[in-house]
């Protein structure tokens, strides 16, 4: 009965020290770029952690199906940097993940279409660059935006709104 306690010293001892020797925080987007469409400098904003921003990389929101009729509307487009950038981010090709955030119109909400993020390279303080889709195919998720994220938005610098 004695190696009992020991053994959950041990264990303890040596997830302490697993622990201790892991990253405690996840890998989070950490900057958004604005740019193209009216907008003459891009717009950056470190982003803080918390609910509010998350509409524009959240790809499992209403099932993700970018919507059609999208072809003619005005967007702007977006980088999102993941990773523990400890500057600020100064050209969008060097984002792992991009986006279009497709202007509201007074007959129809604004969208966002969205490319894959994939966090499996690089490493977690800059993960791998990913291209800028050319046209509305490249981008694999989309969906609608409320009237919350179009204020969220407009906060972040996004003209048109």
């Amino acid at each position: 009965m004695t190696r009992l306690p020991y053994r959950s010293w041990l264990f303890a001892v040596t997830l302490l020290s697993f622990l201790a020797s892991s990253p405690m925080t996840a890998v989070g987007p950490s900057y958004v770029m604005f740019y193209g469409g009216q907008l003459d400098a891009p717009v950056v904003q470190k982003l803080a952690m918390g609910p509010g921003s998350e509409f524009l990389w959240s790809p499992f929101r209403a099932g993700g199906a970018i919507p059609k009729g999208l072809e003619g509307r005005p967007y702007v487009k977006y980088a999102i940097f993941w990773g523990r950038w400890k500057e600020q981010p100064s050209t969008a090709e060097d984002a792992s993940e991009h986006g279009r955030l497709y202007l509201p119109s007074p007959s129809e909400p604004g969208v966002v279409v969205l490319t894959e993020a994939v966090m499996d390279d690089g490493t977690p303080d800059h993960p791998t660059a990913r291209p800028i889709p050319p046209d509305l195919n490249g981008f694999k998720f989309g969906w609608a935006i409320t009237v919350q994220d179009v204020a969220t938005a407009k906060r972040l610098g996004v003209p048109g709104l």
